[in-house]
């Protein structure tokens, strides 16, 4: 019989160590809040280094800049203009080492399984742990758990899937790493197919080398089934590009629903089957793979999406199309719709929204897409609509104040948004921005005596600008430089990619 649960009272608890989670906490430790971070895993990181997902998207600033700084000042970062890449073991430790500095206190393998409302406040929540049934109470939580888990709990509003999807969620992908990979030989083999497609002059007809390759061997029998190759590679640091490291991401599931457990291990089960099809493959068909080996498997499934609670903003698709700006605004995004397609294993991604009329600064044309594109039904709106490269949008404190519950806050991929908007939200760098954003405000309520729903967010803006995120100008670094390097007509790649058709050929802001 387990013993009475134990108690404890925090200023600020944090549910979740992944990015947005340990940033939240973070920032809230640094401003004198007593503050608990809750992880069920071991280590920090979540997807970024749990999940293998390496390489750091989104626009890097706050919290995450120091991150890396700090990574790379110990050799443990391949330093990029875009996407670069983390030890993700010593990512681990350095978050724990960051937290730990700043005085917050982990607890490591606690779940939360439930939550005590009162006049729309939380009062407690409660969390299994090995050593029974823990009571927690806070002036302020932060849920970081990725899956809305302690705003569910708390009776939050929120949305899974999509409708257009007939409730689908993006498909998932398991990441495992690979040893001993030659990407000089992998990245001269690519580079020569990309030559034979037509160069950088032409719109090409196949997704990549690796698409072409897998059909191949699926032809040959060497693969049971085609597997949507996504296949973004990230270097280990520390390891040589002849005899590399990588982190790979290829695995993938369709028709998911990612709130059910028995259908997560119906993923998982496949994913590990994959991987294991994908490491024959990779060895027999694709260049510097020869010697190439699987050495570690994801300990955390890689789950695009899941609950999007319901909050004081709504993130829309068409925010992210049209690059709107808010007043409020505590994280900018620069990247393209990352909606990993539900259903179709060869269309693999789906970068476009629908609308009515086409609207800039949106990169629109007439819908040409097909009916693999949409199972369900053409979505309302005559005007395929993608993100201009030029531009970003902003994510709104508000869309971190939850609806119906007065001492909450929403960081990560589960924050308030539109199923093809939450790509602005969920990836690692905005994540991270979400995070330290809620816990300023957390700050700022209790010194003010306020609930969040109160708080004006330009305050919270504002905050985040004194602590050195450049929020008041627009992205700078390898943003600036897309900028200006990107001059001529917008074309649609395969991928569902947009490019550029310029002087020097077609490029891209990836």
């Amino acid at each position: 019989m387990m013993t009475n649960a134990k108690k404890y009272d925090f200023d600020v608890v944090v549910a979740g160590g992944g990015v947005a989670g340990v940033s939240a906490a973070l920032t809230a430790a640094r401003s004198g809040l007593k503050t608990l971070l809750l992880e069920s895993q071991i280590s920090l990181g979540g997807l970024a280094t749990n999940g293998y997902v390496t390489g750091v998207a989104g626009l890097i600033d706050g919290n995450c800049k120091e991150w890396l700084d700090r990574l790379e000042a110990e050799g443990d970062l391949v330093r990029r203009p875009h996407q670069s890449s983390i030890d993700p073991e010593k990512g681990k430790f350095m978050l724990e080492t960051m937290l730990l500095e700043a005085g917050a206190k982990i607890l490591y393998g606690a779940y939360v399984t439930g939550a005590v409302v009162k006049n729309k406040n939380i009062k407690e929540i409660i969390c299994h742990t090995k050593s029974g049934p823990l009571v927690i109470s806070a002036g302020m939580f932060i849920d970081g758990t990725g899956d809305a888990d302690l705003a569910a709990y708390a009776g939050v509003p929120y949305e899974v899937g999509s409708p257009e999807f007939n409730g689908y969620n993006m498909s998932t992908t398991l990441a495992f790493r690979m040893a001993n990979v030659n990407m000089n030989a992998y990245g001269e083999a690519n580079r020569a197919w990309m030559a034979k497609q037509g160069g950088g002059n032409k719109v090409r007809d196949k997704f990549s080398m690796l698409s072409e390759l897998e059909d191949e061997a699926v032809k040959n029998g060497d693969m049971p089934q085609f597997v949507f190759p996504t296949a973004l590679m990230y270097p280990v640091p520390g390891t040589t590009s002849d005899n590399a490291d990588v982190c790979v991401m290829t695995t993938h599931s369709f028709n998911c629903k990612n709130t059910d457990a028995e259908d997560l291990t119906r993923q998982i089960i496949e994913q590990h089957k994959q991987i294991a099809w994908m490491e024959k493959f990779f060895r027999k068909y694709v260049p510097g793979f020869d010697k190439a080996r699987v050495t570690g498997v994801a300990n955390i499934h890689g789950v695009r999406d899941s609950r999007r609670i319901v909050g004081e903003y709504v993130l829309k698709d068409t925010d992210v199309a049209c690059a709107v700006k808010f007043p409020d605004a505590v994280a900018q995004f620069p990247e393209f719709f990352d909606t990993h397609h539900p259903t179709s294993v060869r269309i693999g991604f789906m970068r476009h929204i629908h609308m009515d009329e086409p609207k800039a600064p949106a990169v629109c044309r007439p819908a040409e897409c097909s009916d693999e594109m949409h199972p369900f039904g053409r979505p309302k709106g005559k005007y395929e609509a993608r993100v201009n490269p030029l531009d970003y949008c902003e994510i709104p404190y508000r869309s971190i104040v939850p609806l119906k519950v007065d001492n909450l806050l929403v960081v990560g991929r589960c924050v308030s948004a539109e199923f093809h908007a939450i790509a602005a939200v969920r990836v690692i760098a905005p994540s991270m921005s979400t995070g330290m954003a809620a816990a300023i405000a957390a700050s700022l309520c209790k010194k003010e005596k306020i609930t969040p729903r109160e708080l004006n967010g330009k305050l919270v803006r504002q905050a985040m600008i004194a602590q050195g995120v450049p929020l008041d100008n627009p992205p700078g670094g390898h943003w600036a430089a897309v900028k200006k390097e990107l001059k001529g007509e917008f074309v649609v790649l395969p991928g569902d990619f947009v490019g550029v058709m310029t002087k020097d050929g077609i490029k891209t802001h990836m």
